[in-house]
């Protein structure tokens, strides 16, 4: 009987082990109007839990689907979910594109897919829809945006030059298209040169970023551009009280697998500036855009594009210093996905950064010279297991090359000239051992500095961990913990405490001193009850070793071009989010932070220690198609170095006693101990209305923001020499229209 039985079994092996057999999907998760694909989208298997995410170019690959009657799910913020029939054939893998239409009012929706469940450490994944949730004074703008989460402070209300987590400027790595980008700001930072219209996605990371990250000890700002719209041509523009912009997209050839896309803005003219800044200087800038893309197989692309901005402050007076700046930057990049298993990545791109302040006559400031060039190639490569596991390898070789010049305020002048070759590599693994853990192991190397550090040569580290931690103890709790090591060889010569700061001069370390060190420890935890809410809380600390800085009080030949010090980070960061979608939402973000800094035997707060700072947002559709928003900031006060006191200074002539016995005396200020003061807090409330209406030949949107509707005199600085006050914007308004067609 048992004979029987055990042969019956060995007969139905074959029809059982069917009825389990798994197939492997690849494709892509696109706008169903459009034909552009949608970044990190969710696909999942109905009725099961598997499931993934969709890369940043909108490719996923999905495995184990048991493919008797397998239907998969995709959806994603702003659009709708649709489910799709899985034509299961001999096939392998099953490639499938899909559809999916556009609902700016759908939320993304909590669910648990695969075994995939590593949180990114101080990661935010900024979309166009969360953009148009933005109360400020230019529309929608990305890095205005980026200056209220939690973490990011600015040193005025109306700059979107920002500080992360107690780290400097020069320490904010910003890449578009994988382009390295050197400065972002155009008017003193009132905005930023890349216009909202032309983003598509973007990931800032506000520290503990993972290995495909480095150079920079303190964020990554990934902004990825839009894809051209392969179905049919349109355009669209805004115009408002300051600049306009427009736009056009649509097939490159056709045939319904390629796009372009070509952007313009300009101001309207150039006294915009004087609304803003007593200066009232007269400002002019140009930003260009244009992107062809073309898919093929369903499976893979290859872009080209170029990016373009130019700054000019030109005064007419020949004792006030005239400022140009700009950014150029090209690539031809492309994504495949390689049969059931590989997602490739690739670029190659071009950058060049250029500032220059000319002095003429002023009697205050030096000439100065800022110009980088950075030839890059990139390539990453995403190996998924069949187990749900993740490896990545990848590779990025630049090489810069550096001309700078900068005069400090005693006539010394640096100068640097620097061409060098950096490759750097990274690997990391993601593996899960229990459906509710996650590990993340990486590491990168600077192959130049490994082996100075292998030869005992100075200037040498050996590779730079990065590891996360991942936990559910819920499917509605993360527990996540993240350590890394950072470095990065360039610094920002320019004085921390000025407070109008055109560009930023960006120069190499020397290559003797070795490059600036930062470890970084974050503990996280995220909250997601249901899906209309979400809380999330990180505490993180950060040391700082080896800082660089331009030495502004050199007088002699012999004295050092620059100094070095330490530093010191600690805080923790609060966000909440509820969104009810179609008629309601509310952000609120919270950082407490501490920051030192230690030059020359002083330690002191640098003028971007903000100790408390608290972002509240929310909007509210009274009737259809009418949206009111509203924006709360409160900040602690920033430090500022007080005047202790005056002294008198008898200049001495000896050729001309009678003048020495009879002169008044110079009066000088007597300073304090740097930073050792602070200002007032800050408190603006801003307001916004804004309403969508169809003509017969396009849509309209029409927005008016009001800044400052309270009218509070909030300090923008102290002249610490004669004590004057100079406050920051009052009550503003802007108006804006947008349309397409």
């Amino acid at each position: 009987m048992k004979t029987l039985c055990f042969v019956g079994m060995l007969l139905l092996a074959p029809f059982l082990f069917a009825q389990e057999k798994t197939i492997t999907i690849t494709g892509s998760v696109v706008d169903s109007a459009s034909g552009a694909r949608i970044p990190y989208a969710t696909v999942t298997v109905v009725g099961t839990s598997t499931g993934t995410v969709a890369d940043v170019n909108g490719y996923f690959i999905l495995r184990n689907v048991v493919s008797h009657h397998a239907k998969v799910r995709a959806y994603a913020l702003g659009y709708q979910g649709k489910e799709f029939e899985v034509e299961v054939n001999s096939e392998q893998p099953i490639i499938m594109n899909l559809k999916i239409p556009e609902s700016p009012m759908v939320m993304a929706t909590v669910e648990v897919v695969g075994k995939n469940i590593s949180e990114a450490a101080g990661s935010t994944v900024i979309t166009p829809v969360q953009l148009q949730n933005n109360v400020g004074i230019f529309k929608n703008d990305v890095v205005q945006y980026v200056t209220q989460l939690p973490g990011v402070v600015t040193v005025s209300g109306i700059s979107s030059q920002y500080y992360v987590r107690g780290g400097g400027p020069d320490e904010n790595l910003v890449l578009v298209d994988g382009m390295q980008i050197y400065n972002l700001s155009h008017a003193f930072g009132l905005l930023s040169f890349v216009d909202p219209m032309i983003v598509k996605v973007a990931d800032f990371s506000v520290g503990g970023f993972q290995a495909e990250y480095g150079g920079r000890l303190s964020s990554v700002f990934d902004i990825r551009t839009i894809d051209g719209d392969k179905n049919e041509f349109k355009a669209k523009g805004t115009l408002d009280l300051i600049s306009t912009d427009a736009l056009v997209t649509g097939p490159l050839f056709g045939d319904g697998n390629s796009s372009f896309v070509a952007f313009y803005r300009r101001p309207l003219f150039q006294n915009a500036l004087q609304k803003f800044y007593s200066l009232g200087l007269p400002f002019d800038y140009d930003d260009g855009f244009a992107k062809a893309t073309i898919d093929y197989s369903g499976q893979g692309y290859i872009s080209a594009e170029f990016l373009t901005s130019a700054d000019h402050i030109r005064q007419q007076s020949i004792s006030e210093p005239d400022f140009t700046w700009s950014n150029n930057s090209g690539s031809v990049s492309g994504g495949l996905i390689v049969g059931d298993q590989f997602d490739l990545r690739f670029s190659i791109s071009y950058s060049t950064y250029r500032a220059e302040q000319l002095p003429k006559q002023s009697q205050y400031l030096g000439y100065q010279r800022d110009e980088i060039s950075t030839p890059s190639m990139y390539s990453d490569v995403i190996s998924y297991t069949s187990s749900g596991d993740q490896f990545d390898i990848g590779f990025l070789f630049t090489f810069p090359d550096y001309n700078n010049t900068f005069t400090n305020k005693y006539g010394s002048t640096i100068q640097e000239t620097l061409s060098s070759i950096e490759p750097e590599v990274w690997t990391k693994y993601t593996f899960n051992p229990h459906g509710r853990f996650s590990f993340e192991v990486g590491v990168r190397a600077d192959l130049q500095r490994t082996f100075q550090s292998l030869s005992g040569a100075p200037g040498g580290y050996p590779p730079e961990p990065r590891l996360t931690f991942s936990y559910k103890p819920a499917d509605q709790i993360s527990l996540y913990a993240n350590y890394g090591i950072y470095h990065q060889n360039v610094m920002d010569l320019n004085d921390e405490n000025l407070v109008f700061t055109p560009f930023d001069v960006i120069a190499p370390i020397p290559e003797s001193n070795g490059d600036e060190k930062s470890h970084q420890y974050v503990l996280g935890c995220k909250v997601e009850p249901n899906i209309l809410t979400s809380a999330k809380v990180e505490v993180y600390y950060k040391s700082l070793n080896n800082l660089a800085g331009v030495n502004l009080e050199k007088v002699y030949e012999w004295e050092s071009d620059f100094i070095f010090g330490t530093g010191e980070a600690y805080g923790a960061d609060f966000s909440f989010k509820y969104d009810a979608g179609e008629n309601f939402y509310a952000e609120t973000g919270y950082s407490f932070s501490r920051t030192t800094r230690t030059f020359n035997g002083i330690t002191y707060y640098p003028r971007y220690d903000v100790r408390s700072q608290l972002n509240t947002s929310a909007g509210l559709q009274l009737i259809q198609n009418l949206w009111v928003r509203a924006r709360l900031k409160l900040t602690s006060g920033l430090p500022y170095t007080p005047i202790a006191g005056y002294f008198g200074v008898i200049q001495f002539d000896p050729s001309n006693l009678p003048a020495y016995t009879n002169q008044a005396l110079n009066t000088q200020a007597l300073f304090g101990k740097v930073n050792s003061s602070r200002l007032p807090g800050y408190q603006s409330l801003d307001l916004s209305a804004s309403y969508d209406l169809t003509l017969s030949w396009t849509q309209c949107d029409i927005q008016g923001t009001v800044i400052n509707v309270l009218g509070k005199k909030n300090v923008f600085y102290i002249n610490n020499v004669t004590g004057n006050v100079v406050y920051q914007l009052p009550t503003d308004f802007n108006f804006s229209a947008g349309w397409s067609f």
